[in-house]
């Protein structure tokens, strides 16, 4: 149903031990088949005004754009893949999204991003992980 992990090598540039830089074309590429053209659309405004509050307010500008282009990578996808690919992360769902189907996509976005992409950055995963519902002492 998804893609193959082993594409993660194409996806991310070059780590180093504290710094990661990502690949923001492929990712637009991505999302691109991924979504209708209404939501890819949106995507890449949410990446641009994401990176431009980061600016404005200190936080990395580059995650921020990362998790704007990716926040509703699972948005149109079916629901079985939603869950296929939490539970492929390990990820579980609360029972307040469990009883909301339109909150899914929010988890299985930030898992696509971590198995799919090799997405480690937590501030990146939370940012797409809880975009929707917010969370208690979130990052900038």
């Amino acid at each position: 149903m998804f893609q193959s992990c082993c594409q993660k090598k194409y996806l991310i540039i070059f780590q180093k031990k504290d710094y990661t830089v990502y690949n923001i074309n492929e990712y637009k590429n991505i999302i691109k088949e991924r979504l209708s053209d209404y939501r890819f659309y949106h995507s890449l405004c949410v990446a641009e005004c994401a990176k431009e509050l980061a600016k404005k307010y200190g936080a990395d500008e580059e995650k921020a754009e990362v998790a704007g282009i990716l926040h509703d990578i699972c948005k149109e996808a079916d629901l079985d893949e939603q869950l296929e690919i939490i539970e492929k992360a390990g990820m579980t769902i609360t029972e307040f999204e469990r009883n909301s189907k339109k909150f899914y996509h929010q988890i299985s976005g930030a898992a696509y991003a971590k198995v799919i992409l090799g997405i480690e950055d937590e501030e990146i995963l939370n940012a797409i992980r809880f975009h929707t519902t917010g969370r208690a002492n979130m990052s900038l």
